[in-house]
């Protein structure tokens, strides 16, 4: 019985079935299987109930569980102390808003893995308020997200950019303002459940803007899209000038004054992967001050 097979019960316990836990720790599902049998067959107990589907741990399994995460806390902690930053090795799990693929990521992981080449990183996308979730359910071992609304007292929050919030329009629209273009054309809304779209949609109600919108998306790009082809005017947050270059969009500060959105690395205080989370901090806010490019 090894550190491995005890993340594999753990792996399982947490996502539920075989395939996910493979996924999650980068091994088939026949490993998986294995390493299951494997500390079955050291502790002679049954951990799962193979006859629900999924499998369930069995009272035995529940109590081998509580462990075993102590375990691993434990051992992840004896090889943090006595490692060098150069041998950062191992998993981790990042997620990340949609803004931050595009932008910051691809930079940074560049960075991490010439540093720390047998370093793996996995990525999930999504809304920032899934990923709190996430973090408390170990889902997650980091998370990149624009700043929470109300700060989760059991998750810390490290700032490492600030993102303008920005009107978006196509080179030929007209209008030198914010609220003209807003006023003159088609409104393309930013996904509603972001935390930086309430704040938009509260700005415009105190501004009491009145928008004619014609669709709904979530992705940035897909955004961008529709605005170079003339559908209409965005108000979305732009990490870097490339993005506005690239897609010959013109672009006016919005808000009174104007708006911009903070977006940092969100984690469990103490988690067992912090000085991989440290390094992936470092290299977030090197890549951040490296594009910083002037924005309108």
């Amino acid at each position: 019985m090894g550190i491995r097979e005890l993340r594999a019960l753990v792996a399982v316990a947490e996502r539920g079935t075989l395939a996910a836990a493979g996924d999650a720790l980068f091994l088939s599902t026949p490993a998986i299987s294995a390493q299951l049998a494997k500390l079955e067959q050291a502790l002679g107990a049954e951990l799962f109930d193979r006859t629900r589907k999924p499998a369930r741990l069995t009272q035995s399994g529940q109590a081998v569980l509580a462990r075993a995460r102590e375990v691993i806390d434990l051992y992840d902690r004896l090889a943090e102390s006595i490692s060098e930053p150069a041998e950062l090795t191992g998993s981790f799990v990042l997620g990340s808003i949609p803004t931050a693929l595009t932008s910051v990521i691809p930079k940074a992981l560049l960075a991490l893995r010439s540093a720390h080449p047998r370093l793996q990183v996995r990525i999930h996308h999504g809304l920032s308020p899934s990923f709190v979730e996430m973090l408390r359910q170990g889902d997650v071992d980091a998370a990149i997200t624009s700043e929470p609304r109300e700060p989760a007292p059991d998750l810390v929050w490290d700032a490492f950019a600030d993102e303008p919030v920005l009107v978006i329009a196509p080179q030929d629209a007209r209008g030198d303002s914010d609220e003209a273009l807003l006023r003159d054309y088609p409104y393309i809304r930013f996904n509603r459940h972001f935390w930086v779209s309430r704040r938009i949609e509260e700005a415009l109600a105190n501004r009491r803007i009145v928008l004619r919108e014609s669709m709904e998306l979530d992705s940035l790009e897909a955004i961008a899209l529709m605005v170079r082809h003339g559908l209409g005017v965005s108000i979305v947050p732009v990490s870097h000038a490339g993005f506005l270059r690239f897609h010959r969009l013109r672009a006016l500060p919005f808000g009174r004054p104007p708006m911009a959105r903070a977006i940092g690395l969100a984690q469990r205080p103490g988690g067992p992967k912090r000085r991989l989370a440290a390094a992936l901090l470092a290299a977030l806010q090197q890549a951040a001050r490296a594009g910083r490019q002037k924005l309108p």
